[in-house]
């Protein structure tokens, strides 16, 4: 198990640029009623203590649940941060993690129960929308 209690602060504009389209597409279907889990940048994940910050979070809340989170990488670093989000979500019992390298455009799909989800890796289950739809 890593020992990585929060997940760090990166700040390039490629990889804040994910973040702001991830985000907004998320928002706009949040606020036409169409998903309702309001998304959240760089946000953590136990407001009662320090904890992991993803890059995007959805939260759901009315049962005070997190739902999915986003982790946006880069190639030398996206099997580690593939590792955290697989921690996170155990954690923390997220439904479903991801990470996006923003320089190979490829997704990856954590599922709680079920592990690394190949096929259809930027689908999510929890809102029934491909989240690579967003940044197009």
């Amino acid at each position: 198990m890593l020992d990585v209690p929060v997940m760090g602060t990166n700040a390039p504009k490629e990889h804040q640029r994910v973040i702001r389209k991830l985000t907004t597409g998320l928002d706009k279907l949040y606020m036409a009623g169409d998903i309702a889990f309001e998304p959240f940048p760089e946000t953590m994940i136990d407001e009662s203590k320090t904890s992991a910050t993803p890059d995007v979070l959805l939260f759901d809340a009315v049962s005070e649940q997190n739902i999915m989170f986003v982790e946006v990488t880069i190639p030398v670093s996206e099997n580690f941060d593939f590792k955290k989000v697989i921690e996170v979500a155990e954690k923390y019992q997220i439904p479903e993690g991801f990470v996006y390298n923003y320089r190979t455009y490829k997704w990856r799909k954590y599922k709680l129960g079920e592990g690394e989800i190949t096929e259809n890796p930027s689908f999510c289950d929890s809102i029934g929308y491909d989240l690579n739809e967003f940044l197009k």
